[in-house]
């Protein structure tokens, strides 16, 4: 059913405010459990952010839900423990530390000890899993929808058409193109949604609101009020543009306390807003992106003409590096060995952004990146040699330069969602700026997941936490009134 429908139902145990992974697991475990269930989305499709995802979801595969285990250990005499699986997620979100109060590792524990058991309950609406990763490669066991023989179909779009049929099975009411303009509150409670669609507005009553209207990183008003450096240094967003915080300005007209120490979920290094302005191409120099523009095997140095870090790093150690060190621009030193990347970096000179020297002492004064020469110097003898000294880079990321031309391309961090938003209790309830819950208001997702980390990104668990925190708090307020 959809907004489309004549005489549209107003009223519901629950309405959902955002269709991504939270949002849509949250509506259709409630309906399951027999809640009369409304799920919006100012998108005009649902699951925006996760169609061109790969599907990865971590799991905590610990004896206490052996029962729910994707896949057995490849060595069963070192199982896993949950304490295990918290030093190791320690050791992940706090590279690069900041002194917050997160993550909340008894939150995070009760999250992944539910994994398996989420993972189990959407197998059940027709979509297969099987082992992506394992705890020795990321830190954490992750698993992937199964492969089908129409693999051109991403699998993130095959969990969206689940999902759709599932919602539409459960009969609930779906009204895309829709948009939260504000919360209702009575007496204190939040009683339901005013919105507007391209009809017009109208006002819609529920028991529950749950909002899970994913981050704010498609919004430059919350980014330069909450992360400044991320237009400062001219960060690249990779996520979904629709991505406003919404549900931030929603809960915050009613008291909502926010988070005041939000981060980003880092992806690659990759060229300036102006380079990637003047040509999409310039967003394939990066790694993965095309043969012979990978970065990781590449000098990357400062304004000065200095190297501060092991290019090969994870994406989590450069983002930060780049972000904290006070001493951009960067630059990523090109030669001209591969002919179609160099006529990718010419078409940037004429932006001032890019630099060229026929010699590397020529680009040194032209960049007035001075310390270029040595920098350059020692960086070739590590890469002869198959040892770095400096920085510790594998022998098979130490690659040689070739001849020149020679450029100096900026680059800055590239990131595909936030880490903020609004607080939230163990059960998911908004709390307000004076420490009480706002009754019948709850946040999940994206949108609230802060506390899940310190400074970076532990790899598919936002996936994993987003579908556990939408089923458990779905579930919930269909057993019982909200309080």
């Amino acid at each position: 059913m959809d907004s489309s429908e004549p005489h549209a139902d107003t009223e519901a145990d629950v309405i959902v405010v955002g269709s991504g992974l939270a949002g849509v697991s949250c509506a259709a475990a409630a309906a399951q459990r027999g809640a009369k269930v409304m799920l919006i989305d100012k998108a005009p499709f649902l699951m925006s952010s996760f169609l061109t995802s790969k599907g990865n979801v971590s799991i905590a595969q610990v004896p206490e839900n052996k029962a729910y285990w994707r896949f057995e250990p490849e060595a069963p005499a070192t199982s896993d423990t949950m304490d295990a699986f918290i030093d190791r997620y320690r050791a992940l979100t706090e590279i690069g530390r900041v002194e917050v109060p997160y993550p909340d590792y008894d939150r995070t524990r009760h999250l992944m000890q539910e994994s398996c058991a989420t993972v189990a309950w959407v197998e059940q609406m027709g979509i297969g899993f099987e082992k992506s990763f394992t705890k020795e490669q990321v830190g954490t066991d992750t698993v992937k929808p199964a492969m089908t023989p129409d693999s051109s179909t991403e699998a993130g779009v095959r969990l969206a058409d689940a999902f759709a049929a599932e919602l539409d099975r459960l009969d609930v009411q779906v009204r895309l193109s829709t948009e939260a303009v504000d919360l209702i509150s009575e007496g204190g409670a939040v009683a339901g949604v005013r919105t507007a669609d391209p009809e017009g507005q109208q006002e819609l009553r529920a028991k529950a609101v749950v909002l899970a209207t994913g981050g704010f990183g498609g919004s430059q008003e919350h980014c330069d009020r909450l992360v400044p450096v991320i237009n400062q240094m001219g960060f690249q967003y990779l996520g979904n543009a629709m991505n406003t915080g919404d549900g931030m300005t929603l809960a915050s007209a009613l008291g909502a306390a926010l988070y005041d120490d939000c981060w980003v979920i880092p992806n690659v290094i990759m060229p300036s807003r102006a380079l990637t302005e003047v040509d999409a191409a310039f967003g394939k120099l990066r790694d993965f992106g095309m043969k012979g523009a990978s970065t990781s095997d590449k000098l990357l140095v400062n304004a000065a003409g200095m190297r501060f870090v092991n290019e090969a790093d994870p994406v989590t150690s450069l983002a930060t590096a780049l972000a904290d060190g006070n001493s951009g621009p960067y630059y990523v030193l090109f030669d001209s060995s591969n002919a179609d990347v160099v006529t990718i970096i010419e078409k940037g000179l004429a932006t001032g952004d890019v630099m060229k020297g026929e010699s590397i002492a020529e680009l040194a004064e032209v960049s007035r990146a001075f310390a270029l020469p040595s920098t350059f110097e020692t960086y070739q003898q590590a890469a002869i040699a198959g040892v770095d000294e400096s920085f510790g880079k594998a022998a098979d990321k130490l690659a040689p330069y070739a001849d020149g031309p020679f450029y100096l391309v900026p680059y800055v961090p590239s990131y595909v969602a936030t880490m903020g938003g609004v607080k939230t209790d163990a059960s998911c309830r908004v709390i307000a700026e004076s420490g009480d819950v706002i009754p019948h208001l709850y946040a999940i997702g994206e949108l609230t997941h802060r506390f899940l980390y310190n400074r970076s990104f532990v790899r598919h668990c936002s996936n994993s936490t987003a579908l556990t925190m939408g089923r458990l708090t779905g579930e919930a307020l269909a057993a019982h009134e909200p309080a």
